[in-house]
């Protein structure tokens, strides 16, 4: 299980971290995209596609630490 939890953490955190964000201004809308695995969305106001990118980079970095941490507690 640690293992599954330690994968899709990388997952998140890498796609998380190559994600692009941008905008456009007639109609207005804020865009992102997830390059390596085709995932986009638009949003009308700026905060949308920053809470996605960083979404995803944060959880992916709670699961690797959550990882990370059970494999020491399996260690003791």
């Amino acid at each position: 299980m640690k293992w599954i939890v330690l994968a899709a953490g990388l997952f998140l955190f890498f796609n998380g971290m190559m994600s692009r964000t941008f905008s456009y201004t007639s109609p207005p809308r804020h865009c992102w995209v997830m390059d390596y695995i085709h995932l986009n969305g638009c949003f009308a106001n700026p905060a949308g596609p920053q809470i996605v990118v960083w979404g995803a980079t944060l959880l992916g970095a709670a699961l690797i630490a959550a990882g990370f941490l059970a494999s020491r507690r399996e260690r003791r």
